[in-house]
């Protein structure tokens, strides 16, 4: 049998994605509490420019990015020559969206939702650094308490619990400022010229700023600790680009987005990814054929 052209596996691969609907997936993202979000840069032969021109090159890549919005049912990847707040507009998921948002620490997403859940897996190895690079024991301090918060909430949702005591996150917030002024207080205490100072700094900043969005797990339960789901989703992303090197064409980014958004979402919902794929071939497969 004749191999097959990079022509006719690229036309494959368009028509498959041309009959991919993401809008279900897309809508029950929108109906759900919480949307996990994060982005990925990705390399590219093709993009579009500032002005909807196409950019191609054929002695360099460009940057771009796939954006992935997720839940523990659908994923939807998106493509974006641009990480900006415009591009996440353009989605017009998070515009439409009103429930939590777990995010790393993207500024612009804070610009959508009802409310916005900071990766506090991402604050814990933040503070482990502080602590271990650095040499400051206050963040070991502050890291164990946020750690055991999380793990008081698990405990409380294993043993059935549809949200903490009511006491309890009014007491998670005293001790998280009573910790936050000790910081503080050692800042204060330093030579700004001290190894440590600057890191200790950026940090208290950030707890200051995004304090009620690294509290949100305690507060609301639906809340997720951290944003390992949208990590994971994009892990494929990493993968393929450390074996081809790179996409081709923007067209292809784009479709290998929705193919990509189809088959996870089937494996979320426990479907084989086979029967998936045969029913997706099956619909533009001729008869007869």
């Amino acid at each position: 049998m004749a191999a097959l052209s990079k022509a006719t596996l690229a036309k494959f691969v368009r028509d498959a994605a041309a009959r991919v609907n993401i809008e279900p997936l897309i809508q029950d993202l929108l109906n759900g509490e919480v949307i996990h979000v994060d982005e990925t840069p990705i390399r590219t032969t093709e993009r579009p420019s500032e002005g909807r021109q196409q950019e191609t090159s054929s002695k360099t890549t460009f940057n771009a990015y796939i954006r992935t919005y997720s839940n523990g049912t659908a994923t939807v990847l998106t493509a974006t020559p641009r990480k900006t707040e415009e591009s996440v507009a353009e989605d017009n998921i998070l515009t439409r969206f009103h429930g939590i948002i777990s995010q790393g620490r993207e500024s612009k997403f804070y610009n959508f939702g009802g409310g916005h859940a900071t990766c506090g897996a991402r604050l814990s190895r933040e503070l482990k650094g502080l602590a271990e690079l650095q040499m400051c024991g206050w963040a070991s301090e502050f890291r164990e308490f946020y750690v055991g918060m999380n793990a008081r909430k698990n405990d409380d949702v294993r043993n059935g619990m549809s949200a903490c005591e009511p006491a309890l996150p009014l007491q998670f917030e005293q001790r998280y400022d009573e910790l936050f002024e000790r910081g503080a207080a050692l800042l204060a205490s330093m030579n700004p010229k001290t190894f440590g100072y600057d890191g200790l700094r950026r940090m208290l900043n950030r707890l200051a700023k995004r304090k009620d969005n690294y509290m949100l797990f305690v507060r609301n339960c639906a809340a997720p600790f951290t944003n390992n789901q949208a990590e994971r989703d994009l892990r494929h992303c990493k993968t393929k680009q450390k074996i081809s090197g790179c996409f081709r064409s923007w067209q292809g980014v784009l479709d290998y987005c929705k193919i990509r958004s189809f088959l996870d979402s089937a494996k979320k919902y426990g479907d084989n990814l086979m029967d998936s794929l045969q029913r997706l071939l099956r619909s533009f497969v001729p008869a007869g054929q």
